[in-house]
């Protein structure tokens, strides 16, 4: 008995998978009649966490904000507008390159005049936080005593919170997406501290950080973006297609490049 319950369960989620693997080759084969209005961010939201503020001499919350602005190695040195250009630009290439019509918020009626099923998109805020967590490396003196040194490994965050609603379809309700990645020095790299001549020299040969690579960053998480927004819209098609089941429903994910289409989502929105 428990052979033969294992076995429908088996056959119940093949079932399945099968189903939802058919749903998704459809909505690839369909979707390039869906249209999205995207409206984009207008600025970026700094934060610098790991500042050290005098809490006592400067008590106020704007004073602590300014005082961590100001002091910050990178944020304070990003251009919005720069950041914005990059992560925008890179986000509807993407969403083109997968087959979607993107159009710009400045033409919201003739958007909203289609009768393609459609989504507004709108990336409510970004967020650039930058922090370092503390690394050690150890050196010993002629002596063979012990000496550590702290030194930082910076890392610079963009946090996404992404308004998604649909339109003409009848069905699903207004989501918010959130998303967070991250760039830092490659701590993997070499890094010793020697002594010489009664002195502690610290070697530091690690790639570390700049201005570029979060530029590159924002150009990344654009694309980023478009590839977990295809995903999203795409189990929502065969959640909406579906025909209710009492086997546990897989998502699935499309790579564009490979033309492929999995089971099984590695990286994904965290829905609210």
């Amino acid at each position: 008995m428990i052979r033969t319950l294992l076995w429908f369960f088996l056959a119940t989620l093949l079932v399945s998978c099968s189903l939802e693997r058919k749903l998704a080759r459809e909505y690839v084969r369909n979707h390039h009649s869906v249209g999205i209005m995207l409206s984009p961010a207008e600025f970026i939201y700094k934060d610098n966490p790991g500042a050290l503020i005098d809490l006592q001499r400067y008590p106020e919350r704007t004073q602590q904000d300014s005082i961590a602005f100001f002091s910050s190695q990178f944020i304070q040195h990003v251009s919005d507008s720069t950041f914005l250009t990059h992560f925008t630009n890179a986000l509807i290439d993407e969403l083109e390159a997968f087959g979607y019509h993107v159009t710009l918020d400045q033409a919201a009626d003739q958007f909203l005049a289609s009768h393609n099923p459609s989504w507004i998109v709108q990336l409510s805020q970004l967020q650039l936080e930058e922090d370092y967590t503390p690394a050690y490396v150890y050196g010993y003196d002629d002596e063979d005593q012990e000496y550590v040194q702290e030194y930082k490994v910076n890392s610079v965050s963009l946090n996404s919170w992404t308004e998604v609603s649909p339109i003409n379809s009848g069905k699903g309700a207004r989501q918010m997406l959130y998303l967070s990645g991250y760039i830092s020095d490659d701590a993997g790299q070499y890094i010793s501290l020697e002594y010489y001549n009664g002195q502690f020299y610290l070697n530091d040969y690690r790639y570390t950080i700049d201005l570029d690579d979060i530029y590159l960053m924002a150009a990344a998480s654009g694309k980023k973006h478009a590839e977990l927004l295809t995903d999203y819209f795409m189990n929502d098609y065969i959640r909406r297609n579906l025909k209710k089941s009492n086997a546990v429903r897989k998502e699935m994910h499309y790579n564009r490049k490979l033309n492929k289409i999995s089971a099984g989502l590695m990286e994904r929105f965290e829905v609210y």
